[in-house]
């Protein structure tokens, strides 16, 4: 039984060449990558000993789950009240990657929506793709050097942007800091290694997150500007320039 849609019948032959075959990947490894970005998420968490009373240990253990879009320094900050009363014992975190994770999703759900549209076209307007005048493959083709370049901006964006979120993930990087613009000041040591509060024993990390998630939203990003790159020349064979110009070559041969 045929398969129709506003009059046209569905057409799944172009789906066997290259370029619909390329077509049905980027649907597919689009839609993974902003899914893998979008969903993933962690946490980072690190654990204060300290003598709160004389002769009296107490471990207190500061903990934060992030997600997308990862703007860190947009969570609300932590107050530590069971090691006593200290001046400064309130722990922000550090980053904003937002505008990173936000620029790739963007781009992975643009292409995601794009590669629907143009699925419909291949399958159920194949004349009008294959039209004399060949107006929709320069289209097509525009779209997939377009796309090719915002896929290696978004991914390269994002995969710096996961790097710092990585290092602020790791509360080892940053508890430590002395001075004005210390995150976690109770844990803040001076020149000599020392902490400053000294009724603090130790700030250890406990957890520096898992990035399992982020990793392959990377790789899948770089895999889609690998397709789309790999996709252009396919659909320069459909548009007319590749004709004019094997016709020219043709002519020439002739000639000779």
């Amino acid at each position: 039984m045929a398969v129709t849609l506003l009059g046209r019948t569905l057409n799944v032959e172009v789906l066997k060449q290259p370029r619909g075959f390329m077509r049905c990947l980027q649907f597919f490894f689009a839609m993974l990558a902003f899914s893998f970005c979008a969903g993933f998420s962690s946490k980072l968490s690190f654990e204060i000993t300290c003598h709160p009373i004389k002769n009296e240990t107490q471990v207190v253990k500061v903990s934060q789950e992030y997600s997308y879009p990862f703007a860190l320094d947009k969570y609300d900050p932590v107050t530590v009240t069971e090691c006593g009363d200290l001046p400064d014992n309130t722990i922000s975190f550090p980053g904003d990657f937002a505008s990173d994770a936000k620029f790739f999703v963007t781009i992975g759900v643009l292409c995601w929506l794009w590669t629907i549209f143009s699925l419909l076209v291949y399958t159920f307007m194949s004349d009008v793709y294959d039209e004399e005048q060949k107006k929709y493959p320069i289209y097509d083709l525009v779209m997939a050097v377009a796309f090719a370049f915002f896929w290696l901006a978004s991914s390269s964006a994002w995969g710096h942007g996961l790097s710092g979120l990585k290092d602020s993930g790791d509360p080892g990087n940053w508890i430590y800091e002395h001075g004005e613009h210390a995150l976690a000041k109770i844990c803040s040591k001076n020149a000599e290694n020392n902490y400053v509060n000294t009724n603090i024993v130790s700030c250890e990390t406990d957890f520096a997150g898992n990035f399992a998630g982020g990793n392959i939203s990377v790789v899948l990003g770089f895999l889609n500007v690998f397709l789309w790159c790999s996709n252009i020349w396919f659909i320069y064979k459909e548009t007319r320039f590749f004709g004019s110009n094997t016709g020219h070559g043709g002519m020439y041969e002739n000639l000779d």
